[in-house]
Formats: structure tokens, C-alpha cells, sequence
């Protein structure tokens, strides 16, 4: 009798405790507009959280919101959330997160971000080994040196790479700036087109016309605009890289060379977990991708189309989809 007495207090014990942690952790998740990559990325950070312990409907609720790719609500957005009362915040994208680091009040809601190309160039932490106070993260940052080997690899002639860039979006400035490097180490011509307006697209791209490939850098302004890069950059007749896989198997574009954006997304919520476990902030690295966390993917469709067969060096690659 004593044995079934303890043996159901255990049980009880255990069934309250699970239910009050249930409860006890709520994750506010502002995004900047519905994408693949960056579905992707939300997708990762829910799965890094279960890694680390927090299953969603199990020991974490979400509160979820975007922005619809509209920077004059975000600052609306997430002022709603923090009102929700989360535990911490998911920041996904550069200007969300920068949008967070200027709304948010309460200092104590840790904030954790993803993808954020530089986020000691956006003033979020003061170096990839540690976070700030409030900030840390996963970064998305692309090797270019990566990049453009994988576009003479495919290409054979990738002497001239052009790229379109956001001049307001600190994430875009920084990918040129690593763009720049990289070319120059490489002796590739880099020819850079800013774009103001998604409107301008199609005559940005234009510009590009005499060069051998576009690479399509992870921007929150291009990316979404896809299908319009894809279209000019096919009336010229080049070929386009994505910094996401999106629009390489329906035959958009010619391939990409990514990092997985459900990666940075995990290794993201890896981290956050470790914040609810109670680990400062800044003592969180910044999750940063090697060259070896990249991938690349080819369009067999994009291929057939434009009469491409796949060259040797990358014969064994298995990327063709």
C-alpha cells in the first residue's frame, strides 16, 4: 500500500512539474516576412530548442509574427510581442533584429537572431566568440571564396560576377564587402548594382548584361524579389546563382552554393536553449558557418533548357536536382 502510495505521488509529481514547464517558457518568433529560407530558419530554431530541451507544445509555446516584407509595421510587430510577455525573443533577419535592438524595452528578454550576416558589423554583439547583454545568435555568412570556386567549377568562365545589393541594408553592404575580398584575392572583376526599389530590378539587372554570372546574395530585399532577378538576368542570357536553394529545382535560376538556412535556424535555438537553462547571454558564441557547411545544388531542368551538360569537376558532386 505504502509502495502505491509513493509510486502515485511520483507520478503526480511528475505529471504537475511537466505541466507547470510546460508553461513556463514562451518564445516570441518575429520574422521578417513569409520565404522559404526563412521559413526554413523557424523551422531549425524550433528544432534546436527540442534538441536542447524544449519541445514545441510540450515545454515551449511560440508566439509567431511577420512583417509581410513591410519595414513600416516591424516596429509595430514587435512591440506587440514583447507585450505578449516572452521569456526571449527569435529575431529572424538583420533588420528585425536591429529593429529589436532599438524597441524592445524590457533589457532583460534575451534576444537570439538568425540569419544575421555580420552581427558585430550590425552592432548586435561585440565579437562572434560572446554575445552582448541582450544579443546572440546564428550568422548565415557565405564564403565567397566558396561561392565564386563553385561558379568557375560551373562555369568554367566565372572571370566577371555581378551582384545586386540593398545600399540601406547593412547585411547587403557587408556581403559586398566580403565579395570584394574574395575577387580580389581570386582575380575575379566584380561588378556591383545597387537597388533601391524593387521596382528598379529589372534595369539593375540590365547593367549586369556583359557579365558571366549573378551571384544572388542573401538579402531581404532581393531574395523575396526572386522570380524578377530571374527573369531580367534570363533576357541577358546570364546565369544566376542563389545564396538559397530556392528557384533552383523549379528551373528559375542555374544553381546555388548555400549555407542551410535550417542549420543556422538550429544552431540558433541550440543557443536559446541555453539561455532558458539560465547561461548568460554573453557567454553564447555566435554560430558561424565553415566552408565545409556549404552546399551546392544544380538545376537539371535550367540545365536541359539551355543545352549545359555538367562539367567534370564536379562530375561527383551529387547536386543535380
Amino acid at each position: 500500500m505504502k509502495m502505491q502510495f509513493l509510486y502515485t505521488a511520483a507520478l503526480a509529481t511528475a505529471l504537475f512539474g511537466s505541466a507547470v514547464h510546460a508553461q513556463d517558457k514562451t518564445v516570441a518568433l518575429a520574422n521578417l516576412g513569409p520565404h522559404p529560407a526563412l521559413n526554413a530558419v523557424v523551422g531549425g530554431f524550433k528544432k534546436g530548442m527540442a534538441d536542447g530541451g524544449y519541445a514545441e507544445g510540450g515545454d515551449v509555446a511560440y508566439e509567431y509574427q511577420d512583417a509581410s516584407f513591410d519595414a513600416a509595421v516591424v516596429a509595430q510587430m514587435i512591440a506587440t510581442l514583447e507585450a505578449s510577455g516572452p521569456d526571449l525573443f527569435l529575431t529572424v533577419t538583420t533588420p528585425i533584429s536591429q529593429a529589436a535592438l532599438r524597441v524592445v524595452q524590457d533589457k532583460s528578454i534575451p534576444i537570439v537572431f538568425a540569419p544575421v550576416t555580420d552581427p558585430v558589423d550590425a552592432g548586435l554583439v561585440p565579437s562572434w566568440a560572446g554575445g552582448s547583454d541582450r544579443f546572440t545568435g546564428a550568422s548565415n555568412l557565405q564564403s565567397m571564396e566558396t561561392v565564386f570556386a563553385f561558379a568557375r567549377d560551373l562555369l568554367g568562365d566565372a572571370d566577371t560576377v555581378g551582384i545586386l545589393f540593398n545600399p540601406g541594408d547593412a547585411n547587403d553592404v557587408v556581403n559586398v564587402r566580403y565579395a570584394e575580398r574574395a575577387a580580389a584575392e581570386m582575380g575575379i572583376e566584380l561588378v556591383t548594382v545597387s537597388v533601391e526599389a524593387t521596382a528598379d530590378i529589372p534595369v539593375r539587372v540590365d547593367a549586369l548584361k556583359d557579365t558571366d554570372v549573378i551571384y544572388l546574395i542573401p538579402s531581404s530585399m532581393l531574395q523575396p524579389a526572386l522570380p524578377a532577378v530571374a527573369a531580367a538576368a534570363r533576357r541577358n542570357g546570364v546565369p544566376v546563382i542563389n545564396a538559397s536553394p530556392v528557384g533552383v529545382e523549379d528551373g528559375q535560376i542555374l544553381a546555388s552554393m548555400s549555407v542551410s538556412w535550417f542549420e543556422v535556424g538550429r544552431q540558433a535555438g541550440l543557443r536559446a536553449a541555453r539561455i532558458l537553462d539560465g547561461e548568460p547571454v554573453s557567454a553564447v558564441d555566435v554560430y558561424r558557418p565553415s566552408p565545409e557547411d556549404h552546399s551546392a545544388t544544380v538545376s537539371a531542368k535550367y540545365m536541359e533548357e539551355f543545352g549545359m551538360t555538367l562539367p567534370e569537376a564536379l562530375a561527383d558532386c551529387g547536386c543535380v536536382r
